[in-house]
């Protein structure tokens, strides 16, 4: 799917309904999406199932009748670039909410999006982002990163317990040197203190990079036994293979952008063992919610692979739409009833494709219960479920 492909098909969205009734008939939402940058790995995936979740709300009777239209393009991955596409859909195109990407835009948009009271579901899970009182208009349908770190690191105590480990495990995190690599970063050391595990290296991974394997001489001459990756898929893949050239036993852990039915297909047998936190099922998985995906899928794009990612896309559609659907019924089709029908979601079930969705005027994490799956003889099963408290300190961290 090419960047030209991908846009053309977002245009085409735009067209659904004859010119002289879509004035009256059209929601505008916006777009945001990595088609091209670092990444659009996974951004151009996601972007489909959005897509995709879109034109199947639109066939199956729209926001009681209307259309959403998407307006969406590729920021490339460029802060810049997402500040001029936000002002150009708030500013021209009126758009009522914003589908969003990227940890390093969201948090560069949010006093934006607060003081334009524009409500916009990013797919970064930042837990800077989840304290209504400072950023009443963002929104994601997913545990925080944070959480998801947190409920990790739990893994690995038990995990090492489990396997007869002494004392505290050694763990090292890997990220990216952007604001979704470090996102996570401070409240994972936190809590790994707090629970006994020892975060031994921190190991910085600049953009695109090829190669891992300084990074990872360190973590061995540490005695690293668990590390932690957060960069997106092909990065996940790269650090596996130098891991694998050094002959390294440490165990592999994923964020939820690197990790997905796509890692095994591209890192193969290296993926066997590594872990990930999985907010979204996997493509294909047996969820009541599976059958409207692969039906879209089918439908609109039967001849593409698609993944977990693919899921996420839709399952926020999903979620969206119904705060629409109620923002409409309640005449409040603005920003503002947009976002106050979000924070009427309770326990809003997206069919198994994600957890339930909670979100209050006072809390916007949709979840605190994160996933662990673990690639087993190629494929992703369940090995453990985490469900964290609500802390209010977390806000932020």
């Amino acid at each position: 799917m090419t960047k030209k492909s991908v846009l053309g098909t977002f245009l085409a969205l735009a067209m659904m309904l004859p010119a002289g009734a879509r004035a009256q008939q059209e929601i505008k939402v916006g777009g945001i999406f990595d088609l091209t940058g670092v990444t659009g790995d996974v951004g151009k995936i996601f972007a489909l199932g959005v897509q995709d979740g879109v034109a199947w709300v639109n066939d199956h009777g729209g926001i009681n009748g209307k259309k959403i239209k998407l307006l969406g393009a590729d920021y490339a991955y460029k802060i810049d670039q997402a500040r001029g596409l936000y002002k150009k859909l708030v500013n021209d195109d009126k758009v009522v909410m914003i589908q969003g990407w990227g940890t390093g835009d969201t948090e560069a948009l949010k006093d934006f999006v607060g003081q334009d009271k524009i409500p916009y579901f990013s797919a970064s899970f930042s837990a800077q982002i989840t304290d209504p009182a400072k950023f009443p208009y963002n929104f994601f349908v997913a545990p925080s990163y944070s959480d998801q770190l947190r409920c990790w690191l739990n893994w690995v105590k038990a995990d090492y317990a489990k396997s007869g480990g002494k004392g505290a495990p050694k763990v090292a995190f890997m990220f990216g040197d952007n604001a979704y690599g470090k996102s996570p970063m401070a409240a994972g050391k936190k809590w790994a203190k707090e629970i006994g595990v020892d975060v031994v290296d921190e190991a910085v991974l600049p953009p695109n990079f090829q190669d891992a394997t300084s990074q990872l001489l360190t973590m061995k001459q540490k005695g690293v036994e668990y590390a932690y990756i957060n960069v997106t898929t092909t990065g996940v893949t790269l650090i596996l293979r130098d891991a694998q050239k050094l002959g390294l036993k440490i165990k592999f852990g994923s964020n939820p952008y690197g990790f997905s039915e796509t890692l095994v297909a591209v890192a193969g047998p290296l993926a066997e063992g590594v872990t990930g936190v999985v907010p979204h099922v996997p493509f294909g998985i047996d969820v009541p919610g599976m059958k409207e995906v692969e039906a879209a899928k089918a439908k609109y794009r039967p001849n593409e692979k698609v993944d977990l990612m693919y899921v996420r896309g839709f399952t926020y559609v999903m979620v969206w739409a119904e705060a629409l659907r109620r923002a409409d019924k309640a005449g409040q089709l603005n920003g503002p009833g947009v976002k106050a029908a979000a924070e009427t979601l309770k326990d809003f079930s997206t069919g198994g494709l994600s957890q339930p969705m909670t979100y209050t005027a006072t809390d916007h994490r949709g979840t605190m219960t994160t996933t662990i799956m673990q690639i087993q003889g190629g494929k992703l099963v369940n090995v453990d479920q985490c469900t964290l408290p609500r802390t209010q300190e977390w806000f932020g961290l």
